[in-house]
């Protein structure tokens, strides 16, 4: 089950989890992970009736992630260690968060190796029941099926615990041999043995397939190619990895594409802005094989003669994690560090750079926009204009009203739940607090830079009516230099896309973005720069 839920501070690999069966009762398994007939990861874990070890690699985002759960005789968990590492062996940027659990509480105590000090414990919301949740994780969905399982219910909720310490609702359903699972609208089909374990399992509207094999299937020693960020061989440009310090001390990682020129004049610069979600520089998201619209936007404009940086997202890739109470607000910071850096670098005209978010990172574009005046031109694809709790709250009910497997009464009984948690999370300092409350409008009628709005006609995860609220609510305010696009037939992700269906991401014919908008973006880039 692909569902990225924002984080912001997963965590990393610090110590080996053993994967073999260590005590009575414990089971060894492989389970593996694919889209097609492409392998997208690979678990091995040990499972026990109250010890739960698994290593996971995935392909897109090229980390391994260790876990280590302890839980009472009713699958409530009671002690997580979450890892999760980068390298050949998922042993570099040794990073841990272990979290014990007490009714509806825990602390948690994060452990990163390039920190100056110590990091201290801090004391947690965990909703009562909860079980670890990882994205891609096998033994993750073994052990809500075994917590489901063990409130003797046909149909029940299991609250999932989030590596970054948020929590997501997910509704279970049991069969004598087989299971239902919806997380966020994405439904998951789960084939059961008589004691419960998971076999396999598949994501229809994903095409994802899981398979559980035997412990010491030769699968189990699989790993993913690294990414590569080099430009395509004919590209009229170079790319550069870099790394940036923001004032915050945080590291972040990406790559700068620039133009082969044999002049020294200085070139127009922009900062590409990721959207919600764990993402590397490509923003490219497990559950979308192959897309990678940032690589796309990058080769696009830098053909054009802009440079543009990339980076990736805070706790991915080479990036620092920072503190898990981090909003858009932090990560606007780390995007004012980034132009600060660009504005340094002897290929850039300081007085030319601009800024591209796309989804929540056009919301956090005009936050660096309203304090900084000379940027010259900001580009917001997907753009909210709307306060997120509203935001949040259409999206589950566009997904579960096209759930064809749930009935009125258990259509209104989830969203019922999903508020209740919504306002659980809420009542939390962190990304979501701020999310829901954040109104976007006011920061928009403070910009005065030139704006260019791209929308999407059948985006239903921000609706294109408020690409013509933020439109309208910056020319009201007095900034006459906005231009506003709505393509046909194109989706969020900026894919033609007739339905809009997020469910049916995975499965569109092309995951390439759209021709036309790129092509309006690097005009107006090209004209304003």
């Amino acid at each position: 089950m692909t569902f990225t839920p924002r984080a912001g501070a997963l965590v990393a690999a610090l110590v080996v989890v053993p994967v073999a069966a260590s005590a009575q009762g414990d089971a060894s398994a492989v389970f593996v992970v694919r889209v097609g007939r492409d392998t997208f990861a690979v678990e091995r874990a040990t499972i026990g009736p109250r010890r739960a070890e698994g290593v996971l690699r995935v392909r897109s985002s090229q980390q391994q992630v260790r876990q280590l759960v302890e839980s009472d005789a009713s699958g409530v968990a009671r002690h997580i260690v979450t890892m999760v590492g980068r390298g050949a062996r998922g042993d570099s940027a040794a990073k841990q968060l272990e979290m014990t659990i007490e009714g509806d509480s825990a602390t948690a105590q994060p452990f990163d190796a390039a920190a100056p000090a110590l990091l201290p414990a801090q004391r947690v919301a965990v909703p009562r029941g909860a079980v670890p949740f990882v994205n891609l994780s096998g033994l993750s969905v073994e052990l809500m099926l075994r917590r489901a399982r063990a409130l003797a219910l046909d149909s029940t909720t299991v609250p999932l615990l989030l590596g970054n310490g948020s929590s997501v609702l997910a509704a279970v359903r049991m069969g004598a041999d087989s299971a239902t699972i919806v997380v966020a609208g994405v439904l998951m089909r789960a084939r059961t043995d008589a004691q419960g374990r998971l076999l396999g399992a598949v994501v229809p509207a994903q095409g994802v397939v899981f398979e559980r094999l035997a412990g010491d299937a030769p699968a189990g020693a699989w790993a993913p190619a690294p990414t590569s960020y080099a430009p395509p061989p004919d590209a009229p440009y170079e790319a550069e990895n870099v790394v940036i310090t923001t004032p915050a001390g945080i590291r972040l990682t990406g790559t700068m594409t620039r133009p082969r020129s044999s002049q020294n004049a200085r070139r127009p610069a922009v900062v590409l802005i990721t959207g919600s979600g764990s993402q590397d520089r490509d923003e490219a998201t497990p559950a979308v094989p192959g897309y990678r619209p940032f690589r796309e936007i990058a080769d696009t404009l830098s053909r054009r003669g802009i440079i543009v940086l990339r980076l990736d997202d805070r706790g991915i890739g080479g990036s620092d994690a920072g503190p898990p109470e981090a909003t858009s607000a932090d990560f606007a910071a780390d995007v004012r560090a980034a132009v600060a850096w660009l504005r340094t670098q002897p290929a850039v005209d300081p007085a030319r750079v601009g800024l591209v978010g796309h989804s929540e990172g056009a919301l956090i574009a005009p936050l660096v926009a309203v304090e900084d005046a000379r940027l010259r031109a900001i580009a917001l694809i997907a753009a909210p204009a709307e306060r997120g709790r509203l935001i949040l709250a259409e999206q589950q009910r566009v997904l579960l009203g096209a759930d064809s497997t749930m009935s009125s009464a258990q259509r209104d009984s989830a969203l019922a739940h999903a508020a209740r948690l919504t306002d659980s999370l809420a009542a939390v300092p962190g990304w979501m607090q701020w999310f829901v409350r954040y109104d976007p409008l006011p920061a928009a009628r403070r910009v005065h830079t030139p704006v260019l709005i791209l929308q999407g006609e059948t985006d239903r995860q921000v609706p294109a009516a408020q690409a013509t609220t933020l439109a309208e609510a910056m020319r009201a305010a007095g900034n006459q230099r906005v231009t506003l696009r709505i393509f046909p037939r194109m989706n969020h992700l900026m894919l033609d896309d007739p339905s809009g269906d997020p469910r049916g991401y995975a499965s569109l014919p092309t995951k390439t973005v759209r021709r036309d908008m790129l092509g309006a973006l690097a005009d107006w880039l090209a004209q304003m720069l």
